[in-house]
């Protein structure tokens, strides 16, 4: 019975952070198209090639001359309030609570990048370059970078965190 009611609550978790990938693709789509960015072409285009790492100055300031980055620079704070604040709501253990986040922000964050690549061509491979976060300064890098490395750490994380709560988690039973 616990297992039932576990597999249907990581059930609506799951489609709630597949269809807030949607969304959170969508709104980057507007973005893109309102900024010029060409179907399928990554950020170094638009930029003239001039695109760094963490803390690169050239997508600050090109989203500045745009007004594009304060209002993009909140929705990305939203975004992770809404992640963490679900999250919270749902949990009723610190535990439960870090397993509903880190899940949710990998199963959100794979979703973005397979909708975007879906309906605008991008990212075409993985060592695109993408822009991960505008905070607390612009994070650049390749795509395989948060879909190779950190979303299989969110769930990682999510799975250690149910490990410490009840030992008949579906998740256990599968050796994860």
């Amino acid at each position: 019975m616990a297992r039932c009611k576990w597999l249907r609550r990581i059930g609506w978790w799951t489609l709630y952070a597949l269809a807030f990938g949607v969304i959170e693709a969508t709104v980057v789509l507007y973005i893109r198209k309102l900024v010029g960015i060409e179907q399928g072409s990554g950020y170094e285009s638009y930029l003239g090639g001039s695109l760094a790492g963490y803390g690169t100055g050239s997508l600050s300031e090109t989203l500045r001359r745009t007004e594009i980055l304060r209002v993009e620079t909140l929705r990305e704070a939203a975004t992770i309030l809404l992640l963490l604040g679900a999250a919270c709501g749902a949990g009723s253990k610190p535990r439960e609570r870090i397993t509903l986040f880190c899940y949710t922000f990998a199963v959100w964050d794979l979703s973005y990048y397979l909708y975007l690549a879906a309906v605008t061509g991008f990212p075409r491979c993985l060592t695109a370059t993408d822009v991960y976060f505008l905070i607390p300064a612009a994070w650049v890098g390749p795509v395989w970078f948060p879909v190779i490395i950190v979303m299989p750490a969110m769930i990682g994380i999510s799975l250690w965190a149910a490990r410490g709560g009840k030992p008949n988690c579906f998740l256990l039973r599968l050796g994860l």
